[in-house]
């Protein structure tokens, strides 16, 4: 990031900003400094209010909360890999940094933030041990209807323990997963409870799904995360996000195969060779990574 002066301003290990939010009030010890810091988004809540919180981490490392104005912290995407500045202050479950109007710079995209803590739900009763972190919990059932606008889901673990998700607004009105998934994300305390952020529902049937793909060669093609040959599996999720047809259109691009929506490499038809009950499933589990965009709106 280049200052005012033309000289780039010194970055601060997100540790060391962490160092300044006492862990008992949840409130910063130092609120004059300016901080400038990189790392990578795991997480992020658009607020009622228009306001953002996004969690920044350094890859393994706890995430350090980051509050400021939603259209400031548009590009504060999960697996972004971003540069921002801001001096910590109150956030709306305790300190974060007040992000810096203009500060925020993107340097990578789908940069991954390391292995996600294997938790059940029953963990959350008190997280402290491992607040800040990437989380996992798998399995989660959520009760049928819809995510409301206050971004608050209650939800249960395989180990049957209640837990509570946080949404962003992207989420509202949305039906939740109609089967388990895993949810991954930052736990935050909110009062004297633990809630955990969300930044991504992925099927509980994941791995099932994914021999599939791995025996119908998809993997030589596509990632879920990253472009091969192929867009990752989360870009055409989010492409299609809002459509009700997602999935009756991508079994039918497994099936016949085309050229052009995702560039000059053509998609060969599968239909001969791919069930349609694998098509099905598959087309599924490509669409659970909408949940991503959502989760950042």
């Amino acid at each position: 990031m280049v200052t005012a002066t033309g000289a780039f301003a010194a970055e601060t290990p997100i540790k060391d900003v962490l160092a300044q939010i006492d862990p008992a009030s949840g409130k910063a010890k130092d609120g004059a400094t300016e901080f400038t810091v990189r790392g990578i988004v795991a997480a992020k809540l658009v607020l009622p209010d228009n306001k953002a919180l996004a969690f920044v981490l350094e890859a393994g490392q706890p995430a350090l909360p980051v509050f400021g104005d939603a259209k400031e912290a548009v590009n504060l995407i999960p697996r972004n890999e971003v540069t921002l500045s801001g001096k910590l202050g109150d956030g709306p479950f305790g300190g974060a940094l007040q992000l810096k109007a203009g500060s925020v710079s993107v340097s990578a995209t789908n940069k991954p933030f390391g292995i996600s803590e294997l938790r059940d739900a029953g963990f959350l009763k008190d997280a402290s041990s491992l607040a800040g972190r990437w989380l996992q919990v798998t399995n989660v059932t959520f009760a049928p209807g819809k995510f409301g606008t206050d971004g608050i889901a209650k939800a249960k673990g395989a180990d049957g323990a209640e837990m509570t998700v946080r949404v962003s607004q992207g989420a509202a009105g949305r039906e939740v997963p109609s089967e388990p998934v895993n949810v991954f994300g930052v736990p935050v305390k909110v009062g004297s409870e633990w809630h955990l952020v969300a930044g991504r529902f992925l099927l509980g049937r994941a791995r099932e799904i994914q021999n599939v793909a791995t025996k119908r060669t998809c993997f030589t093609c596509h990632n879920p995360d990253t472009k091969l040959m192929g867009p990752p599996y989360r870009e055409v999720a989010a492409k299609y996000r809002n459509d009700a047809d997602a999935i009756a259109k991508l079994m039918s691009q497994m099936e016949k195969g085309g050229v052009g929506k995702w560039g000059p490499v053509p998609m060969p038809a599968l239909g001969a060779v791919v069930p349609p009950d694998e098509r099905k499933a598959l087309a599924e589990w490509v669409m659970s990574y909408r949940w991503d965009a959502v989760l950042a709106e």
